[in-house]
């Protein structure tokens, strides 16, 4: 598959360092993960020039789980909205998200710590080539962070 989009972050420190001075170039899959990744971690209105990139999840930040089910369907259903109207090179575009419970144990301030942890599985049909293709990511609630 060619390189023909770039990567992120963008290093434009190539353009005084290289003596071509490009920009360092990825596949379209790695540019529609990085993409999804930004999506899923920009909330609405954070990003300057489209208020409207970003996941509606950042609502979801720090809410009881009362039914695990009816979280994990709207949870999905943020994400699924978000990606059809920010990756127009997906098309069949389906989310999986499941919610689990991570133990972290510090052996050195003898403290645990008992985290949730969403699974996000995003698949879809790559319009450009017709294929199948599925991106995984994995997110902590209370408050949202990748790790």
């Amino acid at each position: 598959m060619e390189k023909s989009n770039y990567k992120l972050p963008l290093q434009l420190s190539a353009f005084q360092n290289d003596e071509d001075g490009q920009l360092e170039r990825c596949t379209i899959l790695e540019s529609i993960d990085q993409n999804l990744d930004l999506l899923l971690t920009t909330c609405p209105g954070e990003h300057v020039f489209n208020k409207k990139f970003g996941s509606r999840i950042w609502e979801m930040d720090f809410e009881r789980v009362f039914s695990q089910s009816k979280w994990e369907e709207k949870f999905s259903g943020f994400v699924l909205e978000s990606v059809r109207e920010n990756e127009k090179r997906l098309s069949d575009v389906s989310v999986q998200v499941k919610i689990r419970e991570v133990v972290k144990e510090d052996v050195s301030s003898n403290s645990v710590a008992i985290r949730k942890r969403v699974d996000i599985h995003v698949f879809g049909v790559l319009t450009e080539l017709n294929q199948k293709c599925g991106f995984t990511y994995a997110m902590y609630l209370g408050p949202l962070s990748k790790n």
